[in-house]
């Protein structure tokens, strides 16, 4: 099996890098209409997660697989020191990076990531909701499981079309790969994420009620919420403006 994760890289080698992570069922190329800005001030390295995109072949075989996806990506992280950013399962990855390794982090700006499911009972009920999602995805295929994926609540402020537009962008991803990333890392297996060791910056649109009430929640006095008004739990597509001015502000 393939371990090399697809890289999309731009910008110029000689600035300061910045590793970008993208959402679950998400790739790279999420990023590429921030290119031009983000290349003028970082070496970019844009990943495609194990399952997804180009990295479709590349499947987890760890549960929880955290430490298996760091892994992959770091080795492929020539600098020693780095900007890191992560959108939503992007985040989630991107705050174990920032824990395990603290002293490699330049900057570490989020947008709509979970620090974590606080209570036992509750990483079991996930864990076995989360299978159910798995089986739906392997048994029924990706149709099924993007149909109904794309109408839960967190996804309550996407019109149709658009619903329907991400549901054609997303047919073709490998089920079992996909499936096995998603078991992989859920938030049954996270850890709480409050306490990190570096300034953070998280990101949650007002429209995004749950993860916005989680941020104002979150104890650690490093983190920096920016609510960011007429937006969703897809702040880089919904408000694409505010989203690089948001991101450009912290980097190193």
């Amino acid at each position: 099996m393939d371990k090399q994760l697809h890289c999309r890289q731009w910008g110029d080698k000689t600035k300061p890098t910045l590793v970008l992570l993208h959402g679950f069922m998400g790739s790279s190329l999420e990023w590429m209409p921030f290119a031009e800005s983000l290349g003028k001030r970082c070496h970019c390295l844009a990943f495609d997660l194990p399952g997804h995109g180009k990295s479709d072949k590349v499947q987890v075989e760890t549960i929880p697989a955290f430490d298996e996806v760091m892994d992959l990506i770091l080795t492929q992280v020539p600098a020693e020191r780095f900007n890191l950013f992560g959108y939503s399962l992007g985040g989630r990855i991107a705050m174990h990076i920032a824990k395990r390794y603290p002293h490699r982090i330049l900057s570490l700006t989020l947008e709509s990531a979970n620090r974590g499911i606080l209570t036992e009972l509750g990483k079991t009920v996930r864990l076995k909701d989360d299978a159910s999602w798995q089986q739906l995805m392997e048994q029924q295929g990706m149709r099924a499981f993007l149909n109904k994926w794309y109408r839960q609540p967190v996804f309550a402020e996407m019109s149709e079309e658009r619903r329907q537009t991400m549901i054609v962008q997303r047919l073709g991803n490998d089920p079992k790969a996909l499936a096995a990333m998603f078991l992989g890392t859920s938030m049954g297996h996270q850890q709480d994420m409050a306490d990190l060791a570096v300034p953070t910056v998280l990101m949650t649109g007002d429209r995004d009620s749950k993860y916005t009430e989680m941020a104002k929640q979150w104890p650690s006095t490093q983190l920096d919420h920016r609510l960011i008004e007429h937006a969703g739990h897809n702040i880089h597509a919904s408000q694409p403006a505010e989203f690089i001015a948001t991101l450009l502000g912290q980097l190193s």
